[in-house]
């Protein structure tokens, strides 16, 4: 080749080369505004040199490739912190929602209700035999049960919202493993001749949405491909191929990973981060233990109360009375779980007093009948005790398997010394039905008749007063009593395990509201932290791929003074040419 002919060879490699660094930049400057777009540079090599004779001279330049400008170890980084920070952004809407429900400003918070509960057992010791003070404390304790009942029904709604957002969450993740494997298959296709710069951004753009959604580990294969993994080492994507997560399990509530053939995996409890891991964080781990310590404590201060409540009499004896607690087996003991009852564990080996009184008012026969209850006492053998005390006394079991003792002929009856709690864990002579938060109400029996709650006791002789007020007394004095209580701890993987606390009833819950404060501020600060780190790696990875202007700006004059400068030696070379051909 002749050395103008390299000349000009030179020249066109060098026009080449600027014409696609001011392309590449123009391409840079569009994007400027482009979410999840990585500045891109040409890279430039010099040709294989020619030997010239005895010179070995350079042949120009080539554009080998060109480049994302990227540190995939900070992009890497920059995902895992955006998992973990959209965890706490959804955790810190619900748990502020949680707070909402239960607002210990408001004064009809758990806790004023319950002080205002014991104060009007108080005002009925002082006047036990007062219409106004029966009157209002049916009516403040029927708001107070169905504040219990608010509160639940507002946890399960969040529960139900949570669940929800779990099944769309899961849709948004199958759509977009589905559109990573359809990307990966684009890239494959195009990257026989080079890099797919702009497919390869869209697909990290992708990757970051998933992991916004669920924590994910991305790996690049040799052909160009990317496999996405999530908890247990479950493959989302593999290549051109997704697999899709699912609700499943006994109560559909489960996240399952659907493998080839059919399998299933479930992966719940091992979903730690992205909104996906807040989701099941707030419904699985910290709801579910605010509904079962709310629970434990409406189902013992409902035995607290019932347990008091069914030691004392009215102001007049029953004639009849229903237990409000249900039986499954009436042939089992009923102090163990095979009878079904809600409080079946709160009954001892002990007996219960039962008074009988006449149409006149007196009692029948030398005093109380004495009803023993052993360890293996069945709801059967309770029918047939109480029968055998009186022709005028019936006892039976219902078609729901409640507990019935009716009298007839204008006969009466009380109870009273009950050491069994057998009559308050069958819901007899009771002031509360129900044994949770969500059905936590005012006996029937209590509605219907005020006159019914159990302010006297029935003294040695039988014979009780409208002005007693001992059980009263009593009653109030447990606003201070130390029990044990359930309280809850909640895991993904383990589940719900029961341990017990010793306190009195206002003090658990208050340790249970302060518990929600604090576990609200350690979310918000968690968020607040996960913040700074995910505003501190945005603002390394901008510092490396994300477009300036004023750099590209740069670049584009120096692109622009190389192109004019290659041309400039066209120019020269074309001069010399026809120097040459004017002196032949």
């Amino acid at each position: 080749m002749s050395s103008l002919g390299l000349v000009g060879d030179i020249a066109n490699s060098a026009l080449s080369a600027q014409r696609y660094g001011i392309e590449v930049t123009s391409h840079n400057i569009a994007n400027v505004n482009t979410e999840g777009y990585t500045r891109q540079n040409p890279i430039y090599e010099a040709k294989l040199p020619g030997s010239y004779g005895t010179l070995i001279l350079g042949r120009g330049v080539d554009t080998s490739t060109v480049r994302r400008i990227s540190d995939q170890f900070i992009e890497n980084q920059l995902m895992q912190q955006k998992s973990s920070l959209s965890s706490f952004e959804e955790m810190e809407k619900y748990i502020k929602v949680i707070e909402g429900i239960f607002n210990e400003n408001s004064q009809t918070s758990i806790s004023n209700m319950m002080a205002d509960f014991w104060n009007l057992w108080q005002d009925i010791s002082n006047n036990p035999a007062g219409s106004p003070e029966r009157g209002a404390l049916y009516e403040y304790s029927s708001q107070f049960a169905e504040q219990f009942n608010t509160l639940d029904m507002s946890m399960n709604q969040v529960e139900i919202n949570l669940t929800s957002s779990i099944s769309s969450g899961i849709g948004k993740i199958n759509q977009l493993t589905s559109e990573i494997a359809k990307t990966n298959g684009q890239i494959v296709g195009m990257e026989s001749g080079g890099l797919a710069n702009d497919l390869r951004d869209k697909r990290n753009e992708l990757i970051s949405q998933l992991s916004g959604y669920i924590d994910v580990k991305s790996f690049e294969q040799d052909n160009g491909t990317i496999t996405v993994v999530t908890a247990r080492g479950c493959v989302l994507v593999n290549g051109n191929d997704s697999s899709d997560l699912a609700l499943g399990g006994v109560n559909g509530n489960r996240v399952e990973w659907q493998g080839s053939g059919g399998a299933t995996t479930d992966i719940t409890g091992y979903i730690t981060n992205g909104k996906l891991g807040g989701w099941l964080d707030m419904r699985d781990k910290i709801l579910a233990k605010y509904q079962l310590d709310m629970d434990s404590l409406a189902k013992e201060f409902a035995w607290s109360v019932n347990q008091q409540h069914s030691q004392g009499v009215g102001l007049s004896a029953l004639s009849a009375v229903t237990g409000t607690y249900a039986a499954i087996a009436t042939d089992q003991a009923v102090s163990t779980v095979d009878s079904g009852l809600d409080y079946y564990s709160k009954i001892n080996v002990g007996s219960f007093n039962l008074w009988v009184y006449d149409a006149t008012g007196a009692v029948v026969g030398p005093g109380a009948t004495t009803v023993n209850i052993g360890a293996a006492t069945t709801l059967e053998d309770l029918e047939i005790a109480i029968d055998a005390v009186n022709a005028n006394i019936n006892a039976s079991i219902t078609t729901d398997n409640t507990f019935s003792i009716t009298a007839v002929n204008g006969y009466t009856f009380a109870f009273s010394k009950d050491t069994s709690n057998v009559l308050a864990a069958l819901g007899i002579n009771t002031f509360f039905s129900g044994s949770s938060a969500g059905d936590i109400s005012v006996n029937d029996s209590i509605s219907s008749n005020t006159d019914a709650i159990a302010a006297a006791r029935v003294g040695t002789d039988g014979a009780f007063a409208s002005g007693d007020n001992v059980n009263a007394i009593a009653m109030s004095n447990i606003q201070n009593a130390s029990m044990p209580i359930s309280i809850w701890t909640c895991d993904r993987i383990n589940g719900n395990t029961e341990g017990s606390v010793t306190s009195s009833l206002e003090g658990y819950y208050h340790s249970l509201a302060g518990s929600i404060g604090t576990k609200s501020a350690g979310i918000t600060s968690s968020k607040s932290f996960n913040e700074v780190m995910y505003q501190n790696l945005s603002g390394l990875r901008d510092s490396i791929s994300a477009v300036s202007l004023d750099e590209e700006m740069t670049n584009l004059i120096k692109y622009q003074h190389a192109y004019s400068a290659a041309a400039k030696l066209i120019s020269i070379a074309d001069e010399m040419l026809q120097t040459l051909l004017s002196v032949k």
